[in-house]
């Protein structure tokens, strides 16, 4: 029982009282940090293409107390409205980049590129309309028909590159339209904003008829261009095509040259067949082109047609000439209605706007050379000639390029070498033996240095000579079989500018040379003289001892 009660009072003097409960605490307040100020923006952020005079505003959002502004480079004028928080830009004349900063009362800063510059190029109209002839038509005299006419609407600033990019429509026969869309881009540059644009083509091909010009305007005088004037003035009458042939070179200082169609009485639509060549400084590679082409183009009628007006000359041709290079083109010309044309071959300075072209036209001729290769010329008829030859007789042949057709009075002139002349030449074949036989047509130069081309029964291709100086027959073209009885063979031709006559043209039965020598071989257009013998070693010392 003792024992049972200190046991008890033992475990209770041992017990651990539980521990009292916390005291509740008071939740501690959040810590609240400042709302960020807003950023101060701008809008738009980047101030580009402005142009002189142009003017642009930019909008500031969430700023704190006034805006300031600077610029590091005074391209623009600035003009602040505090109340509507805008900056306005005014460009200046002066091209070139800067930097403008806005910045607000509490510091912030706000950077805006601006850049004064043009554009690389003016488009003068967003729709061309190009009226053509021919069937059946080349596409590839099409494709840079087409090319040309679409980088004359563009107003081109010095030093910038223009490329365009289209799919003509299928094959137009005459009287057909079609139309597309045609990219530009035109680079741009420090100074110049990159311009891309479409515009759109409408194409026709006009069922016109084929000509041949009664009269030849030949205009080689001065040859050589000194200086900037009217090279060459003619006027052509409604009632009488013409041909236009030009030839020059340019002397020490570059400039341009353009061949002008003007309608100072009246509006005229003219059908033009042009083939011109050049700058090239191989000046009988650019005569050789103006022949190839236009012996290609004539038959099939290949050309534009143009409504030319008063107010607005036409620009047939314009060429940027480096010193000593030469352009040369044939250019048949017959108004298809209206008033009479003036066309005007003249000599401006590079960088000429095609706009100030028109004030240049009336000055007067600059002074001829000396050499008179100038005048209007009656070619009606003219280089139309018939050669018979019969199989197991004498070769028949005609030299031409030696003679001037007839001057139109008054004679001012003279064409000796007959550039710009269509040649027909008929050989009239009689074939007695009963059998067929093989013919060969030949070209032999007799004045010097002479690349040719040649039509042959009116078919194309046109067949290309290359160029030849020594008087020895070349073959033109392929053998000819010509059948019993009697037949026609026709040879058609142009002199080259550049090239020298006279030259002969025949049929033989005797095979000639297939073609001309390199231009470099002894007998060669340009002979190259051989390399002296390189020098012979000296024999070694005979060795002596052992």
């Amino acid at each position: 029982m003792v024992q049972s009660l200190v046991a008890s009072l033992l475990a209770a003097m041992l017990q651990v009282p539980p521990s009292p409960s916390p005291t509740p605490s008071a939740s501690p307040s959040p810590v609240v940090s400042p709302a960020p100020a807003a950023q101060l923006s701008a809008q738009p952020f980047v101030a580009d293409h402005l142009y002189p005079g142009g003017a642009l505003s930019i909008a500031i959002a969430n700023s704190t107390g006034p805006i300031g502004v600077s610029i590091d480079n005074p391209i623009v004028t600035l003009n602040i409205d505090q109340n509507a928080h805008t900056v306005t830009l005014t460009a200046g004349q002066t091209l070139g980049r800067a930097v403008l900063t806005i910045l607000d009362g509490s510091g912030q800063r706000v950077l805006i590129p601006v850049r004064v510059a043009l554009d690389a190029a003016k488009i003068l109209s967003q729709t061309l309309a190009l009226q053509y002839t021919g069937n059946p038509v080349d596409p590839v005299w099409l494709q840079r028909t087409v090319q040309r006419s679409v980088l004359r609407n563009l107003q081109l600033r010095p030093g910038v590159q223009a490329q365009t990019s289209f799919n003509l429509p299928a094959a137009l026969a005459p009287g057909s339209i079609g139309a597309f869309d045609a990219q530009v881009q035109v680079s741009g540059n420090e100074s110049y904003y990159p311009v891309n644009a479409l515009i759109n083509v409408n194409l026709q091909n006009v069922a016109a008829q084929s000509f041949v010009p009664s009269v030849l305007f030949y205009d080689d005088d001065p040859e050589h261009i000194a200086t900037e004037g009217v090279l060459y003035r003619g006027h052509i009458d409604p009632a009488t095509p013409v041909r236009l042939y030009y030839y020059h070179d340019d002397n020490a200082q570059p400039r341009d040259l353009a061949v002008v169609f003007s309608a100072p009485s009246g509006s005229s639509t003219v059908h033009l067949i042009d083939a011109s060549a050049g700058p090239n400084i191989d000046v009988m590679q650019v005569g050789h082109a103006v022949t190839r082409d236009f012996l290609s183009r004539k038959p099939i009628n290949e050309g534009i047609v143009v409504t030319i007006v008063p107010e607005s000359p036409y620009i047939a041709e314009r060429f940027a000439m480096q010193p000593l290079n030469g352009v040369a083109g044939n250019i048949d010309v017959h108004i298809l209605s209206g008033s009479a044309l003036d066309v005007t071959v003249l000599a401006v300075a590079q960088n000429t706007l095609d706009s100030a072209i028109p004030g240049l036209l009336t000055q007067p001729k600059l002074p001829g050379d000396g050499h008179h290769r100038t005048g209007v010329f009656n070619v009606n008829g003219y280089a139309q000639d018939t050669l018979s030859y019969r199989v197991g007789g004498d070769d028949v042949s005609l030299d031409y390029g030696l003679h001037s057709p007839p001057g139109v009075a008054p004679p001012d002139g003279r064409d000796f070498g007959e550039y710009g002349v269509w040649r027909t030449l008929n050989f009239a074949v009689t074939n007695p033996t009963g059998q067929a036989a093989t013919l060969y047509l030949y070209e032999q130069p007799m004045g010097g240095p002479v690349r040719s081309s040649f039509l042959i029964n009116g078919t194309p291709p046109v067949v290309e000579i290359q160029c030849a100086r020594a008087s020895e027959r070349y073959q033109i073209g392929a053998p000819i079989p010509v059948a019993p009885g009697a037949s026609t063979v026709q040879l058609q031709t142009m002199t080259d500018g550049g090239s020298f006559y006279p030259i002969e043209v025949g049929l033989t039965k005797t095979p000639p040379s297939p073609s001309p020598p390199s231009v470099t071989a002894p007998n060669g257009c340009f002979p190259k003289p051989p390399a002296p013998p390189l020098p012979t070693a000296s024999p070694l010392p005979e060795p002596t001892g052992r």
